[in-house]
C-alpha cells in the first residue's frame, strides 16, 4: 500500500524465507520438537508461537523473494540430496 510504501509493514504471518531476528529468539522461541521435519505448518507454528512470545511480526513493504513452485523438475529434499546437500 502507498501508505506503508519503503517501510516494513505489521504483519499476522511468519514467512520462513525471510524471517532475520536477533538471536535470542530461537533460543527463547525455539521450533516445536514434537514436529520434526515439518513443512506445510512451520510457519503458522512458529509465527503463532513468537507472536505470544511478544515478538512483533513484519513484512516488507515489497517482494524481493518467492518460490517457483511451476519447475519441471523440482529440486530434492534436503534428505533425498546424495551429497549432503553440497550441490
Amino acid at each position: 500500500p502507498e501508505s506503508h510504501k519503503d517501510k516494513p509493514m505489521l504483519s499476522p504471518f511468519l514467512g520462513a524465507g525471510i524471517m532475520f531476528s536477533r538471536g535470542h529468539r530461537i533460543v527463547r522461541v525455539p521450533y516445536d520438537c514434537c514436529i520434526p521435519m515439518i513443512f506445510d505448518g512451520e510457519e503458522f507454528s512458529m509465527g503463532v508461537r513468537a507472536w505470544t512470545s511478544g515478538y512483533d511480526l513484519y513484512a516488507p513493504s515489497k517482494s524481493f523473494t518467492y518460490h517457483p513452485y511451476n519447475r519441471k523438475k523440482r529440486p530434492p529434499l534436503f534428505w533425498e540430496n546424495q551429497d549432503g546437500g553440497r550441490s
